[in-house]
């Protein structure tokens, strides 16, 4: 068993993370990851005080990689990039998104990436008040765009349901054919084409 002088904040934040990939937001616990450390929970408790900093702990750990974004090009560009690599760093994670939308962000690996796209936003000519919408907006964006829905089979009948909804029907083939990347990237394209229409 570990002895609490052998745990460092970096080593349980790397657990955690393990502990979220392996079991899901829903299971992470300091109960759990004490077991995972080999040490007792008084001795976790002696470097995170309780769950809620070890999710915030975990969510900036998540954030750790700050947004490679070429300051040279456009702020349409900047923005598209920054939006998907937020969305592949969610996606390398179990429950992110679910987690920084629980989570607010306090420490400097996610405010480093807010003020990242508030930077482009402001260096483009929004309005703070645009700029602080704008942040929320596509920080939504891209959490939604990372949560999948369930796949349903059609249950017997259904086709003959649908018959009764003719624009809906038509349809049925771009529905079957989208993956979450395409939707993801469509939203993104549509929020850019307003944004720069209000600017």
């Amino acid at each position: 068993m570990a002895r609490k002088g052998s745990l460092d904040l970096a080593k349980i934040t790397d657990a955690a993370v393990d502990l979220l990939d392996e079991t899901g937001l829903a299971e992470l616990s300091t109960r759990r990851l004490a077991a995972k450390l080999g040490v007792s929970s008084p001795t976790l408790y002696w470097h995170v005080k309780d769950k809620a900093e070890l999710l915030d702990l975990v969510a900036e750990a998540i954030c750790a990689d700050a947004f490679e974004i070429d300051r040279t090009q456009p702020w349409r560009d900047q923005l598209v990039s920054g939006l998907h690599q937020f969305r592949a760093l969610l996606l390398s994670h179990r429950d992110a998104a679910a987690l920084l939308r629980e989570r607010p962000p306090t420490g400097p690996h996610r405010l480093g990436h807010i003020e990242t796209t508030a930077r482009i936003l402001l260096e483009a000519g929004f309005s703070e008040e645009d700029t602080a919408g704008i942040s929320r907006l596509l920080t939504a964006h891209v959490l939604a765009s990372v949560d999948t829905l369930p796949v349903r089979k059609p249950d017997e009948g259904f086709l003959e349901r649908l018959a009764a909804y003719p624009h809906v029907s038509r349809l049925g083939t771009a529905f079957a054919r989208q993956t979450g990347e395409d939707v993801f990237a469509l939203g993104v394209e549509v929020i850019l084409d307003g944004l720069e229409a209000r600017l």
